[in-house]
């Protein structure tokens, strides 16, 4: 853990405002390592680095995701109120198939625990459709847990056969075309609940890290608040004058499309 908070405050010594902990689980961290540290540790070592505004968390495990680490992230201002908890699915024989460990109850205890913890916490997931085995009631299910559920940022990806793999060797296999009609269907949805999430930030006051110059005249830069990762959301059109690139703004939000949001600059 000291090498990475060293490295993470040579970053905030450089002007580094936002550092992203990833890894294929990062809700695994610590349990090679002497002591035991654990992910709630090494967040709690982060956030007390002078100079990092903003640390993000992505690639958490539901089944990994304790009380503990939600208290830590929910203690500190600057971890942001945002999870990416990559689910895959909510079907349990889908899940079991892909060999994630923990199921469909364990992923709903998660997102509930996340919500009541860390209040107005933005949660992204990934889910892959076309999955085999994936019959048209369990792909329906997951259609019904994703309305249901709300996501704030939502990604969906086929189904793509790997050799190798145990599911390479399934015959119960979903088509193409079907494929790409399950992820369209996801994303649609998705779109509504995201465009009435942005909705509801009308108004409010976000803190915009300012990353560049946009191409929309009345809207001159862009950047994203903490509750846009980047690259894999959507980002803020920022209306002000003389920004900065890497600056930390405070913004009213004034509209928004589908996925992006519209601010302007607090006097």
């Amino acid at each position: 853990m000291e090498d990475i908070l060293m490295e993470a405050e040579t970053l905030a010594v450089g002007g580094v405002k936002e550092v992203i902990i990833t890894a294929q689980d990062t809700t695994a961290y610590g349990r090679d390592l002497k002591g035991k540290p654990n992910l709630g540790d090494l967040l709690e070592g982060l956030a007390s680095i002078n100079g990092l505004r903003w640390i993000r968390l992505l690639y958490t495990h539901p089944a990994g995701l304790t009380d503990e680490i939600l208290k830590s992230m929910a203690s500190y201002e600057n971890i942001c109120k945002y999870i990416d908890i990559p689910i895959q699915h909510s079907d349990n024989e889908i899940l079991a198939s892909m060999k994630r460990r923990g199921g469909s109850d364990i992923i709903k205890k998660t997102i509930q625990r996340a919500r009541e913890i860390i209040p107005g916490v933005a949660l992204r997931t990934s889910i892959i459709v076309g999955f085999p085995g994936e019959t048209r009631a369990k792909f329906n299910q997951l259609l019904s847990f994703i309305k249901e559920t709300r996501f704030d940022h939502l990604g969906v990806f086929t189904y793509s056969r790997e050799e190798g793999t145990k599911a390479a060797s399934f015959s119960s296999r979903i088509s193409e075309p079907e494929k790409e009609v399950r992820r369209q269907s996801l994303m649609e949805e998705q779109s509504v609940i995201s465009y009435e999430i942005n909705q509801a930030l009308i108004g409010s006051i976000q803190e915009v890290l300012i990353e560049g110059k946009s191409e929309i005249l009345d809207h001159p830069y862009v950047g994203r608040c903490s509750r846009q990762a980047p690259d894999i959301d959507g980002v803020t059109y920022v209306k002000g004058e003389s920004l900065t690139t890497g600056s930390l703004v405070h913004c009213k939000i004034t509209g928004t499309t589908e996925y992006d949001l519209f601010a302007e600059v607090l006097p």
